[in-house]
């Protein structure tokens, strides 16, 4: 089972999260705290999944951006960031 993250872009450096898990009887965590960069966000995911998780699926206001090992959320958030805003811009 892959969890699934969805961020959130509220404003320019304003980003939060979501986590979800497809699994029968569990609840929806609750929105994160808001973070400056979507770097910053894709690590505090990371970092909360480490331990549970080798692979996420990744949704970025509402647009599937693919799957990633918890572990580059976390030692590369810059250059993942970087990749999503690079290939993956909103309409």
């Amino acid at each position: 089972m892959k969890p699934l993250v969805e961020i959130q872009c509220l404003g320019p450096e304003a980003f939060t999260y979501r986590i979800s898990a497809f699994v029968a009887g569990a609840e929806e965590a609750g929105d994160s705290a808001t973070f400056d960069s979507l770097s910053h966000c894709l690590y505090d995911a990371g970092a909360v999944l480490a331990n549970y998780f080798s692979s996420v699926e990744l949704n970025v206001d509402g647009l599937f951006v693919g799957s990633y090992a918890v572990d580059a959320l976390c030692r590369h958030s810059r250059r993942v960031a970087q990749r999503i805003q690079q290939h993956f811009q909103p309409a």
